[in-house]
C-alpha cells in the first residue's frame, strides 16, 4: 500500500489496466464494448460523457461493485475478478469510492462517519456509541483536515453544506489509506464555488499523496481544467484519451454527438 507520507507523485507503474473489456448486465444491455485502457499510478483522470456512456460502469468494475463479462481488469497487477471473500474485502480497502449522494449518516456527526472507514469490520452502531480508541480518533481528525473541515468534526452531517459533506465524504475515504480513488460525479449536487473547491481538493490530495484518482464528471470545463487526463466514453466505446491540454472541441463534439455539451453552472 502507498505510504500516506509520500509527497511527490512518482509514476512507477500501471495502476488499473483493461484488456478488451466487456460487460453485458442481466437484461441484456452491454454498457462497456472492448474497453482498452491504462491509468498509471498518481495519474488525475476524468472519465466523460452522455448519461448511460458506461462512465459510473468503468468505476464499478473497478472496485467490483460489477464483474466484468469478458476481458481483464487488473488494479496493480491483480484481477479483480479472481478475488473472493477475505481477498475481496482487503482489496476494497485500497480502492476508496465516494458518489454523487455522499452515503452519509445525516443524523451522525462527520467524524464518526469519518470513523465507519477506520478498519474493514467497524460497524456504525459501535462508532455511535463511542467504541473506538484513541489512535482511531486522532487518525479520523487529521483525514478531516486534509481536506479542510477540521473545524466540522463534531457537527452533524445534516447540519453541513453539501460541498461539506461531500468533503466528509472524501475524508471518510481517506481515512482507509486507499492506493486509488474512484469518484461518481462528486460535484454533480453542489454550486459552482463549492464545485470547484472540492476539484481543488481532489488535485492536491493526488499530488500530495500520490493517490491515483478516477472520477466521472458532468461538467467538462472542470475536467479540463483540474485533471491531468480525460478520456470521452460514447455508448461503452472509448472516443479518446489524452492529456487535459490537447483535446479539442471536435474531440469532445464526437463525444456529445450534436447535444449540448455540460459546463458548469448551466443546469
Amino acid at each position: 500500500m502507498i505510504d500516506s507520507c509520500i509527497t511527490e507523485k512518482e509514476k512507477s507503474h500501471s495502476m488499473i489496466e483493461f484488456k478488451n473489456v466487456y460487460k453485458t448486465y442481466p437484461n441484456g444491455f452491454t454498457a462497456l464494448k472492448d474497453i482498452n485502457l491504462q491509468i498509471e499510478q498518481g495519474e488525475f483522470v476524468a472519465v466523460i460523457g452522455l448519461s448511460g456512456a458506461g462512465k459510473s460502469t468503468i468505476l464499478r468494475c473497478i472496485n467490483r461493485m460489477h464483474d466484468v463479462t469478458s476481458g481483464t481488469l487488473t488494479v496493480d497487477g491483480v484481477d479483480v475478478n479472481t478475488l473472493k471473500g477475505k481477498e475481496l474485502r482487503k482489496f476494497r480497502r485500497k480502492v476508496g469510492m465516494i458518489f454523487q449522494s455522499f452515503n452519509l449518516v445525516s443524523r451522525s456527526t462527520a467524524i464518526k462517519n469519518v470513523l465507519t472507514a477506520e478498519v474493514p469490520e467497524m460497524n456504525f452502531f459501535r462508532v455511535l456509541f463511542g467504541i473506538f480508541n484513541k489512535e482511531q480518533k486522532l487518525h479520523a481528525l487529521e483525514s478531516l483536515d486534509k481536506v479542510g473541515i477540521l473545524s466540522k468534526a463534531y457537527t452533524r452531517c445534516d447540519q453541513l453544506s453539501g460541498g461539506q459533506q461531500q468533503r466528509v465524504a472524501l475524508a471518510r475515504t481517506l481515512n482507509q489509506n486507499p492506493q486509488i480513488i474512484l469518484a461518481d460525479e462528486p460535484v454533480a449536487s453542489l454550486d459552482p464555488i463549492m464545485a470547484r473547491q472540492v476539484m481543488k481538493d481532489f488535485v492536491r490530495i493526488n499530488k500530495d499523496y500520490n493517490i491515483t484518482i478516477l472520477l466521472n464528471i458532468h461538467h467538462v470545463d472542470l475536467a479540463l481544467q483540474y485533471c491531468d487526463r480525460v478520456i470521452g466514453v460514447r455508448e461503452g466505446q472509448i472516443v479518446f484519451d489524452g492529456p487535459a491540454g490537447t483535446i479539442t472541441q471536435e474531440q469532445i463534439d464526437e463525444v456529445y454527438n450534436g447535444t449540448k455539451v455540460p459546463t458548469l453552472g448551466e443546469e
